[in-house]
Order: C-alpha cells, then structure tokens, then sequence
C-alpha cells in the first residue's frame, strides 16, 4: 500500500521524516519496503506563462521565449522542441536553486541574453523525461510556488499490510494507527453532502447473505473533464494512473478511505436501477479489461437487462462512464469476503477491489466513503445530488471479548495494570469495560482480526510498544511434544542427512497439478488429493510427493550455478485411497554433482545409485530394522528402469531410490545424473527394530575365504549375500570385491568374486571345519543359483 506522507498529513499531525516514519510503522507491525521522494532542494521556481516563443536568431534548435510569471517578463532562451506560446509552465528565475546543486545564473546563450530557465520533469527530480519541459494545466495561477503546486517534498512510502489488517489499506487507515500511536486527534475528510430525495426503487437485494448492504446515490448533470493537478499528482504518485475526474475519484477515495466504489452511467442502465443478485448461468459480461467472462455462480450488480458488474471485482464496459456520461449511479458497498474470493478464484481476476473486499471492509464505511465520492464529484464534476438508498440486510454484531489483566500480563511479560490497558485499546476505539482485573473488550467494526484475548493482548504491546515488552526467560506452558517411535526415527535421519553433507528444505505442503503430472505422469492424477478452492495455481494438490517441491528446490540450485547439491526434507504426505484422503509422514532426498569436492590429490566422482543405497542401509541400520530387501521398480515412471530400486520389508514396500528418469529430469530441468529417494516414516515405525545389543571385541581370530564363481545375470548379489548368511552361524560377513563380465564367459553371465569371513565366538575355528562349510556353500550355490566355478587360466 503507497501512503503520502503530505496526503497523511491531512488527517494527522506528525512531525517524524519519511524514514523515521516508516520506523514508527514497523514498531506498529507494518514494514516499509520503500521510500520514493519528489522534489525536494528547489528555490525560487514560479509558475509563469509563455508568452512568445521565437526561433533563435544564431541557433535553428534554440527558442527565444517571452515569459510572464505574474509580475515580471523574462526573456529565457530554451532548447525544448515541445515549448510554445500560450502554456503554463516551471520557470526558474534567476538565483534559483534546483536539486543536484544546480544554481541558475543570467547567462548569454549564442548571443542572447536568458535570464532563467524552463524547467523540465527531470530537471525538478519529478522525473526522467528530459525530452521537453513540463506543461502546467493552464488555470494554474501564475507567479505560485511551484513546490506548492506540485506538493513538492513529499514522499511515498510502500507500507507492506499484513492480510489480517484490511482496514489499514488505506491513507486513512495507515493515519488512524499513527493517531491511536501519537495520541493524536484524526480528521476526516470533507464528506458533506446536501440533504436528497431517499429512492426506494434504486436498489435492489436479492442475495442479502452475500452483500448485507448497498448504497447507491444519483448524480445528475456530470461534466466529465481532467481532474485537478492535485489529484492527479496524488494518484500518479500511488501507482494510478488518472484517467478523467469520474474514474479518477471513485480511485482516489478507494485510496483515501480503502473503500471501493464504482461509477455507473446511469442512462445505461435498464431502468435506471440496479439489482444485487447471483449470475446466471449461461450470462457473460464484457468486463472493463475488454474480455468477456461466464458471471454464472457469481454475485453479479444487474439492471433490468442482464448483469452490469461483477460485485466487488471489476465493472462492466456496456455500462461505465465515458466522456458523454451525464447521469451516474454511484456504488458503495459491503460483500461478503468469501463469495469474492471464489468469484476472484474462479475469474482468475484480481483488482484493488476485490484485493480488499475478500479481506474484509468496513460496514459503516459503505456509508462515509459513498458521501465522501459524492462530495468530490458535487465539487469537481458538477451535477446535482438527485437521489439515494442506503440498502441494509442487518447490521454486524459487535463481538465482546472478555480478557483480564493477568491473562495478557502472561501473555507479555509485563506488569501493566488494567487501566494501562484500557488506555491504550481507548486510542484504538476498543471500547472497555474495566473491572478490577477484568477487562469487556468491544473492538470497532473495522477490526476484524481481534476475535480472542491474544489478539487484545497483541493490540496492548503495539500501543504500550514492543521496545517497552521486557525480555524474561520462562518455562513453556506447552506439554513437550511426545517422543513416539516416529519423531526419534526423524531426529535420527536429520542428523545422519546433516552428516553426510545434506541440507534440509522446507516447502509449503503443496503442488502444483501440472508438477505432480511432470514427476509421476497423468495416470497419478487421481491419486492425488486435490483442494476445493486453491489460493493459487501453484497449489491445487495437497502434496501426494515431497519429491516434486525438492526437485523445484535442486532446480533452482542448479540454475544458479550449484553444481552439488543435496536436499533432505520430511513433512506429511497426502494421497486418496477409496474415495478418502489419508497423511503419512516421508522422508525424501534429491542429489546431484559430485561424491567428493575438487581436490588437488583425488579425482571428483560423481555420485552413484551405491551411494543412495548406502544412505538407506546405513539409515535403516540405524533404526535397527531387520528383513530388508532391494527389488527392482515397477510402476515407477519417474525412476531410471536400470538404476532404481524398492525398499522392502517383508512384504511391506516402504520406499525406493535410485536415479531420475531422464524424462523427467528434462522435465524438471535438472541433471540427468540425479538421485533421488523417499521412505514412508510412518510405515517403517510399526515395524518392530531389533534389540539394541553391546558385545565384546571379538577375542577369537576370523578366517578368510575368497569365491569366484559365474552366476546368471538374473541373479541378484543381494540374493546371493542373503543366502550366504543362512549358510552357518559362523558365516560373520560377506564383502563382494570384484564384477567381471566378459564375451569369453558364456553369454548372460556374469562372474562375482567375494570374500566370506567365518569367525566362532569362543574358540579357534580349523581349516577343515572351514573348509566343510565352503564345500556346503559352493554346492548350494550350483544347485540354487546355477552358479560355476570359475576355471584359472
């Protein structure tokens, strides 16, 4: 929101600058994210009118001027193309000073003497035309200030409003916390407006649970023209641009008063009469952005014919004011916010309007900002009040909030009393009821937020001031979070992930349609959880895969140069089973680059479907989860069909990893290289983890025994590793050392070397009992895995 601070002047007095202003806003809990000043430095510049404008005698790209400011003639030369006879312009005299230390000086230019200059936007600091000067509307009086004509020195502050505060979007909201803060007097703008005829027959409602209330007022007899200079300066300098004295005013109320209006002309409508009622549904309207939209569902202003409005998003072309406009019907009123978030959703629309009606407005305002208009239009445009209707559906009902002193004391950390307290909400136009240590809060109308002793106890230290909340260390009034079997599994895998180089993300719990369509295709889609009514397009889904936000996380890494990247995150996951949605929590990693940084003595290797498989045994091994086994992936689009695998225990699937489909890594446009995981937390939690036992260092020697043999390719090592272990109580591990496949070997077979450590825990084992057990395993292996020995050359 862009406030003035000359424009807030107006409603408050205040003495601070433009940056100890926007201090004074952040400790009321508004940001500024900029400042813009105009002008400012400029001395002895008037108003003054060109009376002759000449070729130079010596110069073809030079003018010999005669300007008049009131008083005096001055002969200026000017190099403007755009200078002419008859305007209004900027003229600084001689001795003035402009900004950037510029002082003018009485000056001979190719031979004629100029004493001054016509000054140009860029010239004051206005602005960066420098092509011609300025041109002044030509009522402005001449020989005035031009600091005063042009409300110079002022400056533009961007007030960031958080959504729960719409009644601060505005000059006059923004001035209201300045008041309340300052304990200063506000004054409202000029809104008389003469006594008029009530029509009864100018509104109707037909939906009064979506508009509870709609005045309208009729102004005859409008000259359209430009707006004043003031007015155009004031709405150029907050972002909008003036377009003629109707429009104009409707905006600048909306940005005086955060109410929004709207300007019909009337003779347009059927019957001069407006109705408040939900579009049909094969109606459109021509919207004022010249694109014809389907109003069905939505709450529409209709006259007589058909709907003339979108309520509370944008007007009608058939119906707006243009420069043949007399009569108008002038709109002030009150919706619904949720209906106008939905028709805004479903419109794929947003305005100033609709930005604060689906946050909230003011009831009371649909009156005040109506008269307000109405006043501006009587002064600027003309025309006759003819008549109005102020529609009512019911009045809101004050909310009473009973809180007491102690109750926000605890909240704060404070020793405030009770009557602090009521001063300080008094300021804000609580009203309060104060008991010995009670208080009945009533908040105004405008303060839709304040609903619960925390949002009083918050309104307290915006007005006492947070610097004034004393810093006190206390013990937590919340039972700590219970420490289930799922949470020490998390904690665990979140320092492992932090162990091994990973960073952790954290993204919102949704997605995007087409994300989720990129990552597991469109067969998926139903799958998925989908919300009613998404706040926008990037989350229609409730996230079915933490995967698809942390390859938009690697994504952005990547094109910013990262080369090795590794994310981690866990959160709830969502997916439809049966026509209901369920949650689980998952783990999920992405990781792309290189397995160890650049080093003067050791290569760079890129990461491998090893290293995944490595994170998750170390990972399930730390939870002490027996029975797992890897399977290759089916049904997984967005897995590489060759370097992926399941993670199962039992029968139980519990996740997967592995490398990207390079279809999908295009998609997402990240390495092809990349590897990616995710576990279901949830699920691996009910499995029952071994007992955690402490053993002895082994006393006894191990003995080693290395196997060569050539196995089918369809066998799988982790197969054959599995099965090794069975073999004998005193098989202590299995370390698989060599992969050789060649044509001299028969084809589709491959030869693995591995090493079989036999180790007994209380005596020396001999070589024929080794050798007894090794005859069992090369036997067992020819006869299960079709395995031969592997000959010597």
């Amino acid at each position: 929101m862009k406030v003035s601070t000359l424009w807030l002047k107006e409603f408050v007095d205040f003495d601070q600058s433009p940056e100890e202003l926007a201090v004074f806003l952040r400790n009321l809990g508004f940001d500024t994210a900029s400042i813009t000043r105009f002008g400012g430095g400029i001395e002895n510049v008037v108003t003054a009118k060109v009376e002759t404008a000449g070729k130079h005698p010596n110069a073809n790209k030079l003018s010999l001027c005669q300007v008049f400011d009131g008083k005096d003639r001055w002969t200026v030369v000017c190099g403007a193309p755009n200078v002419a006879a008859g305007q209004t312009v900027p003229l600084a005299r001689v001795g003035a000073k402009l900004p950037g230390g510029i002082n003018i000086e009485k000056a001979v230019i190719r031979g004629q003497e100029s004493s001054g200059m016509i000054c140009s936007a860029k010239e004051l600091a206005l602005g960066e035309d420098h092509g011609g000067i300025m041109v002044l509307p030509p009522e402005t009086p001449l020989g005035e200030d031009i600091n005063a004509v042009l409300a110079l020195g002022d400056a533009v502050l961007d007030v960031e409003v958080t959504p729960n505060r719409p009644d601060v979007l505005s000059h006059w909201g923004v001035a209201r916390e300045i008041a309340a803060s300052l304990n200063r007097k506000i004054r409202l703008p000029n809104h008389e407006i003469p006594k008029t005829t009530e029509v009864s027959s100018l509104v109707e409602i037909r939906n009064p649970e979506f508009c509870p209330r709609y005045t309208g007022r009729t102004i005859e007899n409008v000259e359209v023209r430009s707006s004043p200079l003031w007015m155009r300066l004031r709405l150029e300098r907050c972002g909008v641009r003036p377009i003629n004295n109707l429009v104009d005013i409707t905006n600048y109320v909306l940005l005086e008063m955060g109410h929004p209006l709207h300007a019909f002309d009337r003779d347009k409508l059927q019957e001069g009469r407006v109705i408040v009622r939900l579009g049909g549904k094969e109606e459109s309207l021509l919207c004022l952005d010249e694109v014809t939209r389907p109003v069905g569902e939505a709450l529409v202003i209709a006259d007589a014919k058909g709907p003339a409005a979108v309520a509370g998003v944008m007007g009608g072309e058939p119906t707006a004011v243009q420069e043949s406009t007399k009569n108008i019907l002038l709109e002030s009123a009150c919706f619904v916010p949720s209906n106008i978030r939905r028709t805004r959703t479903r419109l794929n629309m947003s305005t100033e309007s609709s930005y604060r009606f689906e946050r909230g407005t003011d009831w009371t305002m649909s009156d005040l900002a109506g008269r307000r208009a109405a006043h501006l239009f009587l002064t600027l445009a003309g025309g006759k009040l003819t008549g109005e209707q102020d529609a009512k559906a019911g009045s809101p009902k004050p909310v009473e909030i009973k809180v007491t002193a102690s109750r926000i004391n605890l909240f704060l950390g404070t020793e405030l009393s009770v009557q602090q307290m009521k001063e300080a909400l008094e300021r804000l136009d609580f009203r309060c009821l104060a008991g010995d240590d009670s208080l009945l809060v009533t908040p105004p109308i405008h303060r839709q937020d304040v609903r619960e002793d925390a949002d009083v106890a918050e309104e307290v230290a915006r007005l006492v001031g947070y610097d004034k909340v004393p810093q006190k260390r206390r013990a937590s009034t919340q039972p700590p979070e219970p420490a289930t079997i799922e949470r020490r599994m998390l904690l665990s895998a979140r320092q492992y992930f932090v162990g091994a180089g990973f960073y952790e993300a954290r993204n919102y719990g949704l997605s995007s349609r087409d994300l989720w369509g990129k990552l597991a295709g469109s067969a998926s889609a139903g799958a998925a959880v989908e919300l009613g009514n998404p706040i926008s397009l990037s989350g229609e889904l409730l996230s079915p895969s933490l995967l698809v936000n942390l390859l938009v996380n690697l994504q952005g890494n990547v094109r910013r140069g990262n080369k090795d990247v590794r994310l981690f995150e866990s959160a709830r996951t969502f997916f439809q089973k049966e026509g209901k949605a369920l949650e689980k929590t998952s783990l999920a990693w992405v990781a792309s680059g290189c397995a160890n940084p650049d080093h003067w003595k050791f290569k760079p290797r890129p990461l491998e479907i090893w290293d995944a498989k490595s994170w998750v045994k170390t990972l399930l091994k730390e939870w002490r989860i027996p029975g797992i086994r890897f399977v290759k992936p089916h049904e997984m689009s967005f897995l590489h069909p060759a370097e992926a695998l399941h993670v199962f225990i039992g029968e139980k699937n519990v996740g997967f990893f592995g490398k990207i489909h390079p279809r999908r890594a295009d998609a997402f446009d990240v390495p092809r290289e990349t590897l990616l995981g995710e576990l279901e937390l949830s699920t691996l939690a009910q499995e029952p983890a071994l007992p955690l036992k402490f053993e002895g260092v082994p006393r006894q020697p191990a003995v080693y025994r290395d196997f060569s043999l050539i196995f089918p390719d369809t066998v799988s090592w982790a197969s054959v590793a599995h099965f090794l272990l069975r073999q004998s109580p005193w098989v202590e591990n299995i370390e698989l050392f060599d992969v050789f496949i060649d044509p001299a070997l028969p084809p589709g077979h491959r030869s693995l070397a591995f090493r079989v450590t036999f180790r007994h825990p209380e005596r020396t084992l001999t070589d024929a009992e080794v050798g007894e057990v090794q005859e069992k395993i090369l036997k067992s292996l020819q006869t299960d895995f079709k395995a031969v020995m592997r000959k010597q050359d």
